[in-house]
């Protein structure tokens, strides 16, 4: 199966991919693709990819959102005497490159579909921010995030982490000449990708906004980054004082900051467009939930140009769902569409203890008819993040034939590879978080299957049922501990607190078979340790479980 799935698919068979194949590439998009991904190429190739550009209604216009666009493609996939030949059809490179992302998906899997899949992205702004407290996500982190969104089809990305010094307690300061080559290689690697890169800075904890002077510092920087080859930026004043702080502001402004607020945007989208008209702006607003048509919200929508985009992150700050009716209201009240800054799957402030693996559910399937888009915060935890946000990938290109469980099946698939069926039993753990997503289905499945045996009569079948959990657990926690996955590094304390939960139920088995005085003190002890640990792992109260299974002792 594609992911994420395609509009439509027009199926004349399937084959599988020669083992020696060679691509024939004409076009230098085809090319690149090619190197990034370390597929063969070759003059005289068995699988040769052709492009031609076509600016018409059928490749530039999706019906479905009224919206012209330059990432719809047609491929069609045929046999030849020569070998096999992929014609895309699209009225730019950008469709040009999902339509190579679809091929490279399936050269992976080793399976070619024949016929034609036309393709095209429901959702305009797809894509996630760096915009978590905590640790910065490391430069190679960031590169290998954007190849796995960008072949997601993702085109948005945002760099706002709020613990890089320079994006937020030292705005002023231009980047020293040694971070640089950094941010612009991120900068280029997102244009090859076809992501578009959004440097984000956030002055509000200190800046006066009638100053002449510290304006100059905000657009000197947007000036050194736009250098680098950046046409996208983020004023971003979310968690700052509610209040005007310098009374030369209050003097200026009155006593409402919305007023200053309203100010800076427009002050600073008037220079970006004289500066490039390919320049363009996302303002995060002081109040960035609600239900939309509240006093502040409402007067800084109003009073920012049309152009501006506009963040909101829905009724809370982490939002259980999003809504077109919540949309509406946010239209009418502040005459913008939402661009939602989605905080899902990030997990800093009161959420430390949690480690969000979960797949995106809660997001009204037509919502991308009245917003500009979906951009997911991410977690500290930068491999971890993957999962999540694969399956928002899935979600925001194609809302109507996103199937949570599957995707988050071949999400845990393509990060973790050929380990994921033993990962997934931690993963079955790690799935709650703003989106109320309950954890542990399949382990309250597998101990309510063995009470049932129990209470049925059957002591001997619920005793294997809970041996094969059991050596599932320590599996999974052996594979956690093997360090074969990046990802397991930062799953460490979660991992200490899943091998406790296996040490409770081994013991609580022996119990069960022995009655040993001296297992029930262990095993009190377990617990205790257990319920000590402060990372979430389990919902449901599994020291209640562990009670009822030993009122079954053999």
């Amino acid at each position: 199966m594609i992911y994420p799935v395609p509009q439509k698919i027009e199926e004349t068979g399937r084959v599988p991919v020669p083992k020696a194949f060679r691509v024939t590439a004409e076009h230098p998009v085809v090319a690149d693709f090619c190197a990034r991904n370390n597929i063969p190429i070759s003059q005289e190739g068995n699988l040769r990819i052709t492009y031609v550009q076509e600016e018409s209604r059928a490749l530039s216009y999706i019906e479905e959102s009224r919206r012209v666009t330059d990432e719809k493609y047609i491929m069609r996939t045929e046999q030849t005497d020569t070998g096999l030949e992929v014609s895309v059809c699209a009225a730019g490179e950008r469709g040009l490159w999902h339509a190579l992302c679809t091929l490279g998906q399936q050269l992976e899997s080793g399976e070619l579909l024949l016929g034609e899949i036309e393709d095209y992205p429901l959702f305009e702004k797809r894509g996630y921010i760096e915009g978590f407290y905590g640790t910065p996500w490391t430069q190679e982190g960031r590169l290998s995030m954007l190849s796995l969104m960008a072949k997601a089809h993702m085109n948005t990305y945002y760099y706002a982490p709020k613990d890089d010094p320079y994006h937020r307690e030292l705005w002023k300061k231009p980047y020293p000449e040694r971070e640089l080559p950094k941010l612009r290689e991120l900068v280029e690697a997102a244009k090859r990708q076809f992501v578009e890169f959004h440097f984000c800075i956030a002055p509000g904890l200190s800046m006066q906004y009638s100053s002449e002077e510290d304006y100059a510092a905000l657009l000197n920087k947007l000036r050194q980054v736009y250098d680098l080859g950046v046409r996208r930026f983020g004023l971003l004043l979310d968690d700052i004082p509610e209040e005007l702080q310098y009374p030369e502001d209050i003097a200026r402004f009155g006593s409402e900051t919305v007023n200053a607020h309203s100010y800076l945007g427009n002050r600073l989208w008037d220079d970006l467009k004289a500066l490039d008209a390919e320049n363009r702006l996302t303002f995060c607003p002081l109040q960035y939930h609600g239900k939309g048509d509240e006093y502040f919200i409402s007067k800084l929508g109003r009073g920012l140009d049309a152009e501006i985009s506009l963040f909101w992150t829905g009724r809370n700050i982490c939002s259980q769902e999003l809504t077109v009716p919540e949309a509406i209201t946010f239209i009418q009240s502040t005459r913008h569409q939402p661009l939602y800054w989605d905080n899902f799957p990030v997990n800093d402030a009161e959420m430390y203890n949690e480690m969000h693996l979960g797949y995106l559910t809660g997001r009204d399937t037509e919502l991308y008819r009245y917003s500009e888009g979906i951009i997911s915060n991410c977690m500290e935890y930068c491999e971890c993040s993957k999962i999540p946000l694969l399956t928002v990938a899935d979600f925001l290109w194609n809302p109507h034939a996103y199937n949570e469980k599957q995707s988050w099946n071949h999400a845990i698939d393509t990060v973790v590879g050929a380990d994921s069926a033993d990962f997934k039993i931690l993963a079955d753990h790690l799935l709650t978080s703003c989106l109320k997503v309950s954890n542990s289905p399949f382990m309250i499945r597998s101990l309510l299957a063995a009470r049932s045996a129990m209470l049925g009569g059957d002591p001997m079948d619920a005793l294997e049922m809970l041996f094969v959990y059991r050596l599932r657990l320590l599996k999974c926690c052996r594979l956690l501990r093997s360090g074969k996955h990046k990802m397991f590094e930062e799953l460490t304390r979660w991992t200490d607190k899943l091998q406790q939960c296996h040490d409770v139920l081994h013991t609580c088995l022996m119990m069960m078979v022995t009655g040993s005085e001296a297992l029930a003190e262990r095993l009190q002890e377990q617990l205790n340790q257990y319920k000590r640990m402060p990372e979430v792992l389990t919902e449901f109260s599994f020291h209640s479980a562990i009670e009822q299974m030993l009122q079954f002792q053999l």
